[in-house]
């Protein structure tokens, strides 16, 4: 759009051409050339102005386009957030959901445990009462026959982890009749000749594997492995066997060595008791 002055300059030439046509000037003359001029130059400021517009234009729709650009990318970088968001609540949904799960297997670990020391407990202590209940019998019938008491029963093992082949020790004699059996080496040597009976209980520690041997003059009558759990774990096993006086006994671990446990609920024991002479 043209200005006010540019109103006034068009005017202003169109005076003059007129009144070049009125007084009939020639073209050489010093007016013609300035008339020229003053055309040229209008026409130059009114393709400036029209540049000027088609730069304005341009700086228009450029920071249309900026500010088109700034919307979009404050609107990713909002859905951006948003999911990390999202992602972050989710991690501590799941990480709440494992934490319950953790509990309640540590609660069920806790129980099986205790299920299984009050097992073995039981166990220890019927074993404990029927080598009573035959110890009574054979004095009944020593009474009777006059055959003499030959009865033993040790508990709480010297060392808990031994390598392989050793003597377990059983340090303590709950009882000890015909002083067959020495705590200081763990084994049994016969007094008299006869039928015996021979029982050991054993208890592995967690995750721990217990190899055993029930030795009768360096000879195993039985063997077994009891491999590891997520809990402590209890065997018992026995055998019968006839000995001749110092005919020697007792229970080895065997070539995978061994890890015990023992506590008041868990015992390891081993006895043995004269069934007939």
């Amino acid at each position: 759009m043209w200005s006010q002055d540019n109103v006034v300059r068009l005017i202003f030439l169109i005076l003059l051409m007129s009144k070049r046509v009125s007084s009939k000037e020639p073209q050489c003359s010093s007016f013609h050339y300035e008339e020229q001029l003053l055309s040229k130059m209008i026409r130059m400021e009114i393709a400036m102005e029209q540049q000027q517009k088609r730069v304005n234009d341009a700086l228009e729709k450029m920071s249309q386009t900026i500010e088109l650009f700034k919307t979009n990318a404050i609107e990713k970088e909002n859905q951006m957030f948003d999911r990390i968001r999202d992602a972050l609540e989710s991690a501590d949904t799941k990480m709440v959901n494992f934490s319950n799960r953790t509990q309640l297997l540590e609660d069920n670990l806790k129980n099986a445990t205790n299920d299984f020391a009050q097992d073995s407990k039981l166990l220890s202590t019927t074993l404990t009462q029927n080598v009573s209940e035959a110890i009574g019998y054979l004095h009944t019938l020593e009474e009777k026959a006059g055959t003499p008491t030959i009865a033993f029963e040790a508990k709480s093992l010297k060392d808990l982890s031994v390598s392989s082949n050793i003597h377990l020790v059983f340090t303590e004699a709950v009882f000890n009749h015909g002083n067959g059996y020495d705590v200081r080496t763990g084994v049994f040597t016969c007094p008299l000749n006869g039928t015996y009976l021979f029982t050991s209980h054993l208890c592995s520690a967690t995750s721990k594997n217990i190899g055993f041997s029930l030795v009768v003059d360096d000879t195993a009558h039985t063997s077994g492995t009891v491999y590891g759990s997520s809990t402590n774990h209890c065997t018992s096993f026995d055998i019968i066997a006839v000995l001749q006086v110092a005919s020697r006994v007792w229970v080895q671990t065997n070539s995978y060595g061994s890890n015990f446990y023992q506590d008041s609920n868990m015992v390891n024991t081993f006895s043995g008791v004269l069934l007939h002479r």
